[in-house]
């Protein structure tokens, strides 16, 4: 009984190995299943939580679009003043942005000032070149950019002009509106920002359009401007006035208009129905002669003949040329003389006359001046000696020893000298100066010194009462040795009537052998020496209209 005991449960055990390894792989392979499941599982997670973020997203967008849609259509006239086709009004969450505008204002308390991906809002708003229409661009900037995938499903979901710039073929940075609907290519030319990072790839973009008129005012004329709609107050059919008689009395309040039988406009004008055109036009004729027949002529009133062209006015007795007779010819008068004194013009008009030659004259700034001939004004010419030499009658110049300064730097010497000029009207400034500078010494027995070594520079300008470079140029005379050499420079410019001033600036320095101030010589024939002036400069100031 033993030993078939033994048998049995060795034969047990050998049955059950076979089945505990088959149990053993089919824990593997669920385990398996489960992984996948789980990772399954983990990746619907993270996609409901992604897609729950762009429904926030697109969510916030689109509260934000509906905000800037009111204070575009709200501040229609004032954003047409400021924006232009390039340069928008930058409109933030906040008034820290801009004072005039804010987000919020159309917004519920406590709304956050950033999406969920950390991105801030911000409104652009541009005008057309004719400032009479407006388009707004609501863009997100900083936070992290979005993906191209997650932009698409945001954008379609962001309300109103919903879009974005995506990274994808996009490689302007174009903003387009979901599904295609608008595309801008260029959605911030100037590159302006509400939090000092401009919007890019990555980032939201609602394209803001409003129309400030409201469907319920398209039928009617208003009184008083509506924002963003001019329509409103223009009518869009004829206006049908009640008949009146021209001349007839009128009892109505003033600015009351009416017509008379041949549709002319008629306004009541102090008891009586006058013409509109009293205050302008008068309807034409054929000939002078027709003027009398004019129905109730008031003074002031004018009126054109179709056969001459000719303007007529009438002075409360009959009708008179206005300016041009019958015959063509307009008479002035040889009355004025130029540069004689004329009464100060009214706004918008100046008078006009001729001189006793027959030249036609204009007031221009109180004196009567030609038209076409150029007049000489100012001439100054004038020279100085900056450095002299005893017994030098080279130059006949004013003399002004030691009048310079020095730029220690480079050791170089300056000389300035200044002209005033005055315009009474538009002309031209006509300068030039000149310097000559000589280093050579005679030593006797008409022996030149040997190893002085200078150079000379000048420049020339022109500079307005605000100290404005108007006109410049300069010249620069090669290094010396033991000779002598001159530069002159010329500038003219034309400017309107003020003050300027004419600056010659003259400039030199010393390499070698001599140093400021110096004399110079020459060797005449005989072999003696001859003084000469070292350093002079000149200039010559006109003007001319």
């Amino acid at each position: 009984m033993a030993q078939a005991y033994g048998v049995t449960a060795l034969s047990s055990v050998r049955t059950r190995t076979p089945t505990s390894g088959f149990a053993l792989v089919e824990l593997l392979a669920a385990l398996a299943i489960l992984g996948l499941l789980l990772a399954g599982v983990a990746s619907m997670i993270n996609t409901s939580l992604q897609d729950a973020k762009g429904q926030q997203t697109a969510s916030y967008q689109a509260a934000l679009a509906t905000a800037a849609a009111k204070v575009v259509a709200n501040n229609a006239s004032a954003l047409l003043d400021s924006a232009t086709a390039t340069t928008p009004v930058v409109i933030g969450l906040t008034t820290a942005t801009n004072p005039s505008y804010a987000l919020s204002t159309y917004l519920p308390d406590g709304i956050g000032t950033r999406n969920a991906y950390g991105q801030t809002p911000c409104l652009l708003v541009y005008a057309n070149a004719a400032h009479t229409m407006l388009q707004g661009l609501l863009v997100t900037e900083g936070g992290v950019s979005i993906s191209d995938d997650a932009l698409g499903y945001i954008a379609g979901n962001a309300g109103q002009g919903g879009g974005s710039i995506p990274a994808t073929n996009n490689a302007s940075g174009a903003a387009l509106g979901a599904f295609g609907t608008w595309s801008v290519a260029t959605p911030n030319p100037s590159g302006k920002s509400c939090s000092g990072t401009v919007t890019g790839v990555g980032h939201l973009v609602n394209e803001v359009t409003t129309n400030a008129t409201n469907a319920q005012d398209a039928d009617f004329l208003y009184r008083v401007a509506v924002p963003g709609d001019p329509t409103a107050n223009a009518m869009q059919v004829p206006l049908i006035l009640a008949k009146e008689t021209l001349g007839a009395a009128c009892t109505a309040a003033t600015g009351a208009i009416a017509a008379d039988d041949q549709n002319h406009v008629l306004s009541c004008v102090a008891g009586t129905w006058q013409p509109v055109p009293l205050l302008h036009w008068r309807d034409p004729v054929v000939n002078a002669t027709d003027l009398s027949a004019m129905t109730n002529p008031q003074t002031g009133d004018v009126a054109m003949t179709t056969a001459t062209g000719r303007a007529y006015t009438f002075n409360g007795a009959s009708w008179q040329a206005l300016a041009v007779d019958e015959n063509g010819v307009l008479a002035l008068g040889n009355q004025e003389t130029v540069g004689a004194a004329c009464a100060a013009t009214q706004a918008s008009t100046t008078p006009v006359s001729t001189d006793a030659k027959g030249r036609v004259l204009s007031c221009q700034n109180g004196t009567w001046q030609t038209q076409s001939e150029v007049l000489p004004a100012l001439n100054v010419v004038g020279c100085e000696t900056i450095m002299s030499s005893p017994g030098a009658t080279d130059y006949t110049c004013t003399t002004v020893p030691n009048a310079w300064t020095i730029n220690t730097t480079n050791n170089t010497y300056t000389t300035i000298h200044t002209e005033t000029v005055t315009l009474n009207k538009a002309g031209m400034i006509s300068a030039s100066s000149w310097a000559h500078m000589n280093d050579g010494v005679c030593e006797g027995n008409g022996v030149m010194g040997t190893g002085h070594n200078a150079q000379e520079s000048q420049s020339l300008d022109v500079f307005d009462s605000s100290g404005n470079t108007l006109s410049h140029t300069e010249s620069m005379g090669p290094t010396l040795k033991d000779d002598s050499g001159g530069i002159n420079n010329t500038l003219n410019t034309a400017q309107n009537a003020g003050t300027y001033t004419v600056q010659v600036t003259t400039n030199w320095a010393t390499y070698a052998g001599i140093t400021t101030p110096w004399t110079s010589s020459y060797c005449d024939t005989a072999g003696n020496p001859i003084s000469n002036s070292p350093l002079v400069a000149g200039w010559s100031v006109n003007t001319y209209y």
